[in-house]
């Protein structure tokens, strides 16, 4: 059996999210939100993402913010049927990454959730594809002891 892996570095942004609303059902912001989410995690601790990586969403399972698992499961390859993917009712799109020895946890910035009330979700989940990832989410890496 194949392992597969993912390289946020030469991966097509743009495919990505096309699988993953065929996936979700439909595009929104909380679907790219998570999927970026997931390729910056990769890419922090240099996982090849899908196994040795784990993830806890505070998302819960209330949509709109419950979109934000489904994208995680797309851009890191963390998903609830593997068992690499804890969804907790914390009301917030945060998340923490883990591999054996390394953490991250990323969270979408409170004034990109204020954007998406009201706005247009098509348009939304556009902007969210291309905006900077410095602007899209706040990340800690905790010191190691």
């Amino acid at each position: 059996m194949k392992t597969l892996s993912i390289d946020p570095g030469t991966a097509n942004l743009r495919e990505i999210i096309e699988r993953g609303t065929l996936l979700h059902g439909h595009l929104g912001p909380f679907l790219v939100g998570g999927i970026r989410m997931g390729l910056l995690a990769v890419t922090l601790l240099e996982s090849p993402g899908y196994f040795g990586l784990r993830a806890e969403s505070e998302a819960g399972s209330t949509t709109p913010l419950s979109c934000l698992n489904d994208g995680i499961q797309i851009g890191s390859g963390c998903t609830t049927s593997k068992g690499n993917l804890a969804v907790i009712d914390g009301g917030r799109p945060r998340v923490r990454f883990a591999t054996d020895d390394r953490s991250v946890t990323i969270e979408l910035r409170e004034e990109i959730v204020r954007s998406f009330r009201g706005a247009d979700v098509i348009e939304s989940a556009r902007e969210l594809e291309t905006l900077p990832i410095e602007e899209l989410f706040a990340w800690t890496i905790p010191s190691s002891p």
